[in-house]
């Protein structure tokens, strides 16, 4: 059986290097995502969209030993961006998971969302120019997991979704529900795709609770950054990289003035943006 693109057991022949066959592959996924958002302009411009009226309280994860565990982790190893940017990629990918009425493990899908990205930390296990971020991310955070004593079967769920999740287009049926929804969740922030299916209140509510702030510097590293996918292509470079094209500006709000509470550790299960 063929091992699935993007996954941790892929990522053991070449820690993340790219065939020509599998760039055209990411390059097709990023074409289908361009494809599917021009359809949503025409959808929402009909009226078709039908946002689910969520309030940001009603998607907060469980109250579980992995979630507390993984949040912890979180909060030690990101800097504050790239662990705002943690706390949105989940709760647009919950929501969206509302819209399409997509049933998942909520523990593991938080767990996989806050720490998708702890292969950019300064906490890595391997540097980017040798292995894709992805990769040793899904690495890192298995070796924690099991260390934590969590399920090993949740744990690999998690860590694949880890893996996979900047392919950015990943079908359910072949990658599951978790997986999925974490690279859902990630491009709805970082490129805002599928973002016109969400209500209105739920974006800007979700913005003040975690402001974007300088995620582009969150995201890049003073190595030279594994790039699409977050997949080593060979004789690449940092500029090669999605976040360099400033794609991260889809979902800021109009500059104001904060009446809000900056985020503090474990505001994750709380979730209710202050003063709203």
């Amino acid at each position: 059986m063929r091992t699935a693109f993007g996954t941790l057991e892929w990522g053991k022949k070449n820690n993340g290097v790219l065939t020509r066959i599998e760039q055209v592959h990411f390059l097709r996924n990023m074409a289908f995502l361009a494809a599917r958002e021009v359809t949503d302009v025409i959808r929402a411009k009909l009226s078709l969209l039908k946002p689910v009226n969520l309030e940001l309280s009603d998607l907060a994860p469980p109250d579980t030993r992995m979630v507390e565990d993984a949040e912890e982790l979180a909060r030690d190893t990101h800097t504050q961006d790239l662990l705002a940017h943690g706390y949105r990629s989940y709760y647009f990918g919950a929501m969206l998971a509302a819209y399409r009425k997509l049933k998942y493990d909520r523990e593991a899908y938080f767990t996989a969302a806050i720490l998708h990205d702890i292969g950019l930390t300064e906490s890595r296990i391997a540097p980017l120019k040798q292995c894709c971020f992805a990769v040793s991310g899904g690495r890192q955070s298995r070796d924690f997991l099991l260390n934590k004593d969590q399920p090993a079967v949740k744990a690999q769920i998690v860590v694949d979704a880890i893996s996979t999740h900047f392919n950015l287009h990943l079908p359910v049926r072949k990658y599951g529900a978790v997986a999925s929804l974490v690279a859902k969740g990630a491009v709805c922030d970082l490129f805002g795709f599928e973002k016109r299916r969400l209500p209105e209140k739920f974006k800007s509510d979700l913005l003040r609770t975690y402001p974007v702030g300088d995620l582009q510097a969150a995201l890049l590293s003073k190595e030279e950054l594994a790039p699409v996918h977050g997949l080593i292509l060979a004789g690449s470079s940092q500029a090669d990289c999605p976040s360099a094209y400033g794609f991260m500006t889809s979902n800021r709000l109009p500059e104001e003035p904060s009446r809000h509470a900056p985020m503090s550790a474990g505001v994750g299960r709380q979730a209710q943006p202050t003063g709203a």
